[in-house]
């Protein structure tokens, strides 16, 4: 029986030898399976299946979220709402610290106060200045006139003066002049009355001589005795006339020297007179000097008053600067006080707060709080990845499931592809063009996303509630979930040989 007569080798057994002989159910269970397997190849070939895209999903409303952010940078006071909370407009969502602007705005209300009151005191200087000005305008108006007058009561007076002084030495002149013609005819009268004397001398001598002669002849007794008698008493009758003669020449003597003083005295008055006829105009050109003085000293007392009041016009222009300033800081901080209270804009719900507790440091223009408006519609955006990108189109249907609404309790919500984005973007830029997926990033993480470039699909649910039986849940924005978007419909059979690489995936 063996073919090797080799006594080393193994001998060659044949099938039939070991092998048990085929049962009949064994026959009919290779019959059944072959069966089975050709059935199952048919129905594969047949039956189809729905090939879905997956991607995680959140609900947005349509537009954009209203954004609270802060107007001024400062520390949290108060927070007077929460996420979630249905606010009304002109509610308040916090209060930012306002301690220092109060500090500013006490400041500023108490540098207005001070600069008013510096401004009242310079109007008041101003307006005594003013009084003052006119006053010492019309004084100066009235010395001035005063001293005008002065001159020409003084111009009048010199003119006066040379004329009476001039009529003074006129009347000297005259007075000198009679003095003189007095003087003169005292002295012709005296030379009369020296000859009249030496006439009375002669005949005195005369009438002695014929007196003695009669003597000697009434001696002789040649001659009456009342001849004697009659030239006695021519003789006695002439001594008397030498005598009162001589009294008359004495007299005239001193008339002559009464006279002599007086021309005399004429003469001096006249000198003194002449001594006047030109008159010093020293009291003129003081009187004007008086009126350039006064001129000069009014002049000088209103440039120093018009430099004070020019000097506090100035101050007062920059007092009043320096308030209509410190008004429009003041304005300022009152817009930032009336900014330190933070107030919500429209109706809605806050879906988002990024204030933790007071005392939290915020920055100028800081987001913290998101409102969703309460007449916004609702839609549901998903992440759908960009190397399934083709297999979208717009139209496509989508079961979306919420993870608030529990699948085994309520089941998928219908919906249609309504968008997609143009580009694709990482998952921290998504939805940044608005404001409706500012939270994406944080929802893409936690549902496991892998990182890398995503598109945004959005999908228009059929309806915004859930319901089984007598249970409803209603979709609310900020919920998530995932879609799953029905490509396309396939084969089991074109499943398998696209698994297997057999064919393209179209």
């Amino acid at each position: 029986m063996l073919s090797n007569p080799n006594p080393n080798s193994l001998p060659l057994v044949n099938s039939e030898e070991f092998l048990p002989p085929i049962s009949h159910w064994i026959n009919l269970g290779g019959l059944f399976i072959v069966g089975a397997g050709g059935v199952a190849v048919i129905l594969a070939s047949v039956i189809k299946y729905n090939v879905i895209i997956s991607a995680s999903a959140t609900v947005r409303p349509t537009g954009e979220l209203q954004i609270i952010q802060t107007p001024m940078e400062g520390t949290v006071k108060s927070i007077f709402v929460r996420e979630n909370e249905v606010v009304s407009q002109e509610k308040e969502i916090a209060i930012i610290e306002d301690s220092r602007l109060q500090t500013k705005k006490s400041q500023l209300q108490s540098n207005i106060q001070y600069n008013s009151q510096q401004r009242d005191q310079i109007d008041q200087q101003l307006t005594a200045l003013d009084r003052q000005i006119a006053a010492e305008s019309d004084r100066t108006k009235n010395t001035v006139f005063s001293a005008q007058a002065d001159l020409i009561r003084t111009q009048r007076d010199f003119e006066d003066k040379q004329v009476t002084t001039q009529a003074e030495v006129q009347e000297a002149d005259a007075n000198l002049k009679f003095s003189q013609d007095e003087l003169q005819k005292a002295q012709t009268e005296l030379i009369s009355i020296e000859s009249r004397l030496r006439a009375a001398y002669a005949i005195l001598k005369t009438s002695k001589s014929k007196w003695n002669r009669y003597q000697k002849i009434e001696k002789q007794g040649a001659l009456a005795k009342n001849l004697l008698d009659e030239a006695e008493l021519a003789v006695t009758q002439q001594e008397e006339e030498v005598k009162s003669q001589k009294a008359l020449v004495e007299g005239q003597k001193t008339a002559i020297k009464r006279q002599q003083r007086a021309v005399e005295a004429a003469m001096a008055r006249r000198k003194r007179v002449l001594a006047f006829v030109n008159p010093s105009k020293a009291i003129v050109a003081i009187a004007q000097q008086r009126i350039s003085q006064e001129k000069a000293g009014g002049e000088a007392t209103l440039a120093t008053l018009n430099r004070e009041q020019e000097a506090l016009r100035q101050r007062r222009i920059e007092i009043q600067n320096q308030i209509a300033r410190d008004h429009k800081e003041l304005e300022q901080v009152q817009i930032d006080l009336s900014k330190s209270l933070i107030k919500n804009r429209i109706d809605g719900t806050i879906v988002k707060l990024n204030l933790r507790n007071p005392g939290q440091q915020v920055q100028r223009g800081e987001v913290i709080a998101q409102i969703l408006p309460h007449n916004a519609s609702l839609v549901i955006k998903s992440l759908v990845r960009t190397q399934d990108r083709d297999k979208v189109a717009i139209g496509q249907d989508v079961h979306i499931r919420i993870d608030s609404c529990p699948y085994p309790n309520f089941g998928t919500l219908k919906g249609t592809v309504k968008e997609i984005s143009a580009d694709a973007t990482l998952p921290q830029n998504i939805g940044t063009s608005g404001n409706n997926s500012a939270t994406m990033t944080t929802q893409s993480n936690s549902n496991g996303m892998e990182k890398g470039a995503y598109y945004e699909v959005t999908i228009q649910p059929k309806s915004f509630s859930l319901s089984q039986g007598d249970r409803r849940c209603v979709i609310k924005s900020g919920m998530e979930g995932r879609s799953d978007i029905i490509s396309r419909q396939e084969t089991v059979i074109q499943f398998i040989l696209r698994k297997a690489r057999l064919i393209t995936d179209l």
